[in-house]
């Protein structure tokens, strides 16, 4: 590091930019997933340093997306990338990667930046809750559930203790978004979160599915607790007694609950609530319908 830091002696935060800008084109042109996603992060906290927070968000943005894209595609792409980049990646961005770490330390050792860099980390934070979270209801996103009941199977392997997966589904939600427009959909769906957040336990974590679809992750919980957490919010949602511009709204759900109280895939109990929220609406919408994992329907 003493060898480094006295070949660049004059080493400004610029300059660091400019290096940074240069390895990001470098790491895009040879499709460099992990070293762009570091990149991203390193030029997020110079340009931080340069006082330039509307760059640095942008980068920090970048590296959140890129990082989130990663989660799920690391595995399957690790072994294509070592082949086709090793030499690249060892003889140049490494190499640069290492520089510029050294350096950016160098700089912030003699330019004490606390402020800025914990102002960085808030950002940061802040970013990484608005990408966990449904803009309209304020739910936990696909994203942000699918990594929480991937925590609740690892606990499972641990300690055995079952938990449920609920889908509801509103009823008839189409016919209100064409009656009403979708800005009383949209009115509805914010309802809808809030009556579901009050309704369950502390413990349990109810995130917007998609559409008018909602999942509840319910931990150590078994299949007949389940059933009686979705009923409760059934009747909640059809006593709510919404109205929109003064006319009464009639909503109602259906819901479909599955348990996950023994080993498999977290897609197939999702799945398997799913296949049971859909018997639900075939059996005239606005009821609770479980199923077992061995897929005996259950009410």
């Amino acid at each position: 590091m003493k060898e480094l830091a006295s070949c660049y002696p004059e080493l400004s935060v610029d300059e660091c930019i400019q290096y940074g800008n240069e390895a990001l084109e470098l790491s895009i042109q040879v499709n460099d997933i992990q070293s762009e996603s570091e990149i991203f992060l390193l030029l997020a906290k110079l340009y931080n340093q340069n006082k330039n927070h509307e760059r640095s968000s942008y980068f920090y943005s970048k590296f959140i997306t890129l990082k989130d894209s990663l989660f799920y595609l690391e595995f399957e792409h690790e072994q294509q990338q070592i082949r086709k980049q090793i030499f690249l990646r060892n003889s140049f961005m490494i190499a640069f990667l290492v520089l510029l770490n050294i350096a950016f330390f160098i700089y912030i050792r003699y330019r004490s930046q606390a402020k800025v860099h914990d102002k960085l980390e808030n950002t940061h934070e802040q970013l990484k809750e608005i990408a966990r979270t449904d803009p309209l209801t304020e739910l936990s996103n696909r994203r942000d559930i699918i990594e929480k009941i991937e925590y609740e199977q690892i606990r499972f392997e641990r300690n055995k203790n079952p938990f449920v997966i609920i889908i509801g589904d509103l009823d008839f939600f189409k016919s209100i978004n064409d009656r009403y427009g979708h800005d009383c959909g949209d009115y509805v769906l914010k309802k809808v979160a809030q009556i579901l957040r009050t309704t369950i336990r502390k413990q349990d974590i109810v995130s917007r599915w998609g559409g008018e679809e909602f999942l509840l992750l319910l931990p150590e919980t078994p299949l007949e607790g389940g059933k009686v957490a979705a009923e409760k919010v059934r009747k909640k949602i059809e006593n709510s007694n919404l109205k929109y511009n003064n006319d009464p709204l009639s909503i109602t759900i259906t819901l479909g609950v599955s348990v996950y109280d023994n080993v498999m895939e977290i897609d197939d109990c999702i799945k398997k609530a799913d296949q049971a929220l859909y018997r639900g609406k075939h059996k005239g919408r606005n009821c609770v319908v479980a199923v077992r994992p061995e897929d005996i329907i259950i009410g």
